[in-house]
């Protein structure tokens, strides 16, 4: 009951707002529903024809493009791109209008700043109710989140609240903490979702097989995984405790969501209706064969502040050719994105990785690298501007969350190079067991 009035709520708030999200949610179910139908086919040939015109006339960036045939006359880019011309990308349209910056650490360890406009927001809200839905979960569900939490992405107590969720720090994933959180999950008897990177149910896996008596946790209806490769062990421990699928979900900060699996056939479904993907050749512009490995490239179709035309997201992915009532369809096979290893405090005890994320908060950084030699010994790799001047805020931080005799260095460098896989990983562990190289 309570769940349905949160839900009526929500939309009479937007309706009041002049029904924008709603306006969104049914165009993006019209789209994918049935996405080789003419409408949605029509409908996202306006949308991309729409977002390249006003992007030429409006964007110094673009303006270079303007005699564009098609698409793929369009450079790719990437962040390293959109910062050094940073303000070549940002619309004379909305010069005087109301923006909102998305923060991401990259998961290639770049860290970067991006603007949204209102529309953009309204549709990545559609975009999450629908996807949402797909998993199980419903507006006025209570949402179980387990992220890293920072200045940039926690909501107010209050607005957390509002919206029902219960914020957990992924840096709290001990016995103990994992005990809280099962025990308060199980104490709470309406309909909920659970949303964390994939990393976390590993350790929800080993804590489950323990031999230690756990919690009844009822009325799950939703588990999604995201950020990283879902392991099948883990998935296949998180859906017999929970007694619902698990449904991974590929987004990033600067856009949104890109795909999401099926809980019934195990494929991706790209989200056409807010982006067209290409997968593309490791080292030229080419697009690859089904089947074949490549760089996810996305064309935001609704991000007209700053727009982003055949952006390289830095992750790795691999598409195939899905049958289904007699049409092909081209769904995401494969997503290669994030590598990274635990670390470990000097007093042995296991820490997240995303730790590594409080680099953040300063200034002047364009890559790092974290990488822990031994027991005690640390190294931050730093690509950084010459206006940097955050060293020693950033040894003490560290040591901070590491331990008091952790003996950090930083090693100043021009680049942080790729992975033989085409990604750069910005943790690796040496001393337990990191399997990537450190490049030299």
């Amino acid at each position: 009951m309570l769940q349905s009035i949160k839900k009526k709520i929500f939309w009479s708030l937007d309706a009041l707002k002049g029904g924008r999200i709603r306006i969104h949610y049914n165009d993006i179910n019209l789209i994918l529903t049935d996405i080789d139908s003419d409408e949605s086919k029509n409908r996202r040939a306006e949308s991309l024809d729409q977002l390249l015109k006003h992007a030429v006339t409006t964007t110094p960036f673009y303006k270079n493009f303007y005699n564009y045939k098609g698409l793929d006359d369009f450079t790719v880019i990437d962040k390293n791109i959109i910062r050094d011309y940073y303000e070549d990308f940002k619309s004379s349209a909305y010069k005087n209008k109301k923006k909102y910056s998305v923060y991401t650490s990259g998961s290639t360890g770049t860290p970067f700043t991006l603007l949204h406009d209102k529309n953009k927001r309204n549709r990545n809200s559609a975009d999450v109710i629908y996807f949402a839905q797909q998993a199980g979960f419903e507006i006025g569900h209570k949402l179980y989140y387990v992220r890293h939490w920072d200045q940039y992405n926690s909501p107010k107590l209050w607005m957390a609240r509002i919206k029902n969720i219960y914020m957990h720090p992924v840096s709290k994933l001990s016995k103990t903490d994992l005990e809280i959180l099962l025990r308060d999950m199980s104490e709470d008897n309406s309909p909920k979702g659970i949303m964390c990177y994939a990393s976390v149910l590993d350790e929800l896996k080993t804590y489950l097989e323990g031999p230690h008596p756990k919690p009844v946790v009822k009325n799950v209806k939703s588990i999604i995984a995201i950020s990283e490769s879902l392991k099948e062990d883990a998935k296949l421990s998180t859906e017999h405790y929970f007694g619902v699928p698990v449904v991974s979900r590929y987004s990033n900060v600067e856009n949104g969501i890109l795909a999401q699996k099926n809980a019934a056939s195990g494929e991706y479904q790209i989200n056409w209706a807010s982006y067209l993907l290409e997968i593309l050749d490791m080292h030229t512009n080419a697009p690859v064969k089904p089947g074949v490995f490549g760089r996810i490239v996305i064309t935001d179709l609704y991000n007209y502040c700053m727009p982003m035309i055949r952006y390289d997201t830095g992750d790795i992915g691999q598409l195939s050719i899905s049958h289904k009532n007699g049409a092909k369809h081209r769904i995401l096979e494969r997503v290669e994105g994030r590598k990274m290893d635990m670390i470990y405090k000097t007093n042995g005890e296991m820490t997240s990785p995303f730790m590594v994320y409080h680099i953040l908060k300063y200034p002047h950084i364009r890559q790092y690298q974290f990488i822990q030699e031994n027991k005690t010994q640390y190294k931050l790799k730093l690509n950084v501007l010459p206006e940097f001047r955050s060293a020693d805020n950033i040894v003490t931080e560290f040591k901070k969350h590491l331990g008091s005799d952790a003996e950090i260095s930083l090693d100043y460098v021009d680049d942080i190079p790729l992975l033989s896989s085409g990604k750069r990983k910005f943790v690796i562990n040496k001393f337990r067991g990191g399997k990537e190289k450190e490049h030299v």
